[in-house]
């Protein structure tokens, strides 16, 4: 064993321990003008690089998926597995441009419907053929009033999908719509699915996923591991890998470990603490690259005592969140300025409303009416304590629980006791996902994986998109701000756009209804032996068909 070795898996250990004691800049641009041509999706190897074929890539992974079925799964675990099994009409590449995938072009005939021209000659994985009636059972299924899927309320502006022929479909949404492109390239709103294979599943599909991508589905073992296998019969260039494992690891020094043994060829979630190390080495590849997904503290706006946003506004001031990129993130995010990330489009700062301001945090709980009025340092009203219950994942979002720990230690001082109940990912994602959410705060990440206002401000906080037809589990409400939203979405002037998005967020921040936390960097490390991966910058992305392993 070598030193490096050594001492890099001692530092592992150390730093685990020391984290325990203690307590993602995003540069990408706003998505191109949507194109009516170009080359098939980007991600080819770089020029010149002969790429391996064969062989079995391993990755390590902190949580497992919720599912495999686009109507079920919307997190990033998923999503790395489904990126690989499933296909769009449209792709959102690695610079944040639409490229062809399953339709070859498009072009906007009405202001309101947009026709796609799809490739011929594609299977999916069961020989199946890809018509134009899979795209519209795939995105009719989502949309199905009586059994919506989870990402439903991003489709809303569709009212209807039309089949024009075997290899053209028309999509018509409810007047003029901005983002559609955005939209149809999510894989799990608007992946493409094998009818066949739907009908014969039925509701276990999430657990035989059928699409046409460059893998094909093998095997998934509950919080163990997920395989997939080359497609052959893929109707683009074939990947390189034979098979892929997404393997489960929750603890951050196993993954390391895991790496360093060569276990596993990939991590996700790497330690922040040791990227130095990793990216000093050249048996090592780190893939850095800004994101555009906001961690934050949400709460339950519907309920008291965070129905008064005086107490919300509190929390936010009451928090020092640079202490938490310094002591616990360790530089692998940076300060929110709103809830987008800067490049996202439709971007407005607001970071006024979230300083560090103790003082100003308790002037507004006083103001509310919550003091401490029998001294045992917990601020109490009407012979009620100010105690909140916040609900955590551990190793879902980087330093999840870490942060909440350093979060209710932050409000202790302020007079708050928040109670921290760390809950496994799939439970606590079940619990956000259903009307009045027994806690009163819950850590959640959001990711613009559209890289457009529309796709965070309707689904996470339109009054129309609490559960279970949204993701607004704070069940925040305000008229105003969805007039905004709504406006913005079906205006096709971008100044406009831009600036009934830049009011919108002004109304959210001014209402306090998460605690953003801080904005991540997509960080992937990979032993030197991985060639052809382009990270993408939108997390829910892992494209692996042009990743190949040297032998």
């Amino acid at each position: 064993m070598s030193n490096r070795f050594t001492t890099r898996r001692a530092a592992s250990v150390w730093v685990t321990l020391l984290l325990v004691v203690t307590l993602a800049l995003s540069a990408c641009a706003a998505p191109a003008a949507p194109a009516t041509t170009g080359a098939a999706p980007a991600g080819e190897a770089a020029a010149g690089e002969a790429a391996a074929v064969g062989g079995t890539l391993v990755i390590a992974r902190p949580t497992d998926a919720v599912g495999l079925d686009p109507k079920v799964e919307t997190t990033s675990p998923g999503n790395w597995v489904m990126s690989n099994i499933y296909e769009n009409l449209v792709k959102l590449d690695t610079d944040l441009a639409f490229k062809p995938a399953l339709a070859e072009r498009w072009e906007l005939v009405e202001p309101d419907r947009w026709r796609f021209f799809l490739r011929q000659g594609v299977k999916f994985h069961d020989g199946t053929d890809f018509t134009a009636d899979a795209v519209k059972f795939s995105i009719d299924r989502i949309k199905n009033p009586d059994d919506p899927g989870r990402s439903a309320s991003n489709l809303r502006p569709i009212i209807a999908v039309e089949v024009v022929d075997d290899y053209t479909v028309d999509i018509v949404t409810d007047g003029p719509y901005g983002p559609l492109l955005n939209i149809m390239s999510l894989v799990y709103a608007t992946g493409i699915v094998s009818p066949a294979a739907v009908e014969q599943f039925g509701e276990d599909f999430t657990l035989h996923p059928v699409g046409t991508g460059p893998f094909k589905f093998v095997e998934w073992k509950t919080n163990d591991q997920i395989v997939i296998e080359r497609f052959d019969e893929y109707w683009g260039e074939p990947a390189k890998l034979d098979q892929v494992i997404y393997r489960v690891i929750p603890e951050e020094s196993a993954r390391m470990l895991a790496l360093d043994t060569g276990e596993v060829q990939m991590v996700m979630a790497p330690a922040p603490s040791q990227l130095d190390i990793y990216r000093d080495d050249p048996n090592f590849t780190l893939h850095e690259t800004p994101g555009v997904r906001v961690i934050f503290f949400g709460m339950m706006t519907a309920r008291e005592p965070l129905s008064d946003v005086r107490v919300r506004q509190a929390l936010n001031y009451g928090f020092d969140r640079q202490a938490v990129l310094d002591n616990i993130v360790e530089g692998a995010g940076y300060l929110p300025q709103a809830y987008i990330s800067p490049p996202v489009f439709g971007f407005a700062d607001t970071s006024e409303y979230f300083v560090y301001d103790p003082e100003r945090a308790t002037s507004l709980l006083d103001d509310a009416g919550w003091t401490d009025t029998d001294g045992d340092g917990i601020r109490d009203k009407d012979g009620q304590k100010l105690s909140l219950l916040h609900y955590s994942p551990r190793g879902r979002y980087l330093k999840d629980a870490e942060s909440g720990e350093a979060f209710q230690a932050a409000m202790l001082e302020l007079g708050v006791e928040v109670q921290l109940e760390v809950l496994e990912w799939g439970t606590l994602f079940e619990q956000i996902r259903q009307p009045n959410v027994p806690a009163d705060l819950f850590t959640l990440g959001w990711s613009t994986a559209t890289g457009d206002a529309d796709y965070t401000l309707g689904p996470l906080f339109g009054s129309n998109s609490i559960p279970p037809n949204g993701w607004n589990s704070f069940e925040y409400q305000n008229a105003t701000f969805d007039e905004l939203v709504t406006t913005a979405g079906t205006s096709t002037d971008p100044d406009e756009r831009s600036e009934l998005y830049a009011q919108a967020l002004e109304i959210l921040a001014q209402d306090a209804v998460v605690v953003p936390v801080f904005n991540t960097k997509e960080t992937i490390l990979t032993s030197a032996g991985v060639k052809g991966f382009s990270q993408h910058p939108i997390d829910y992305y892992l494209w692996l068909g042009t990743t190949s392993l040297d032998q």
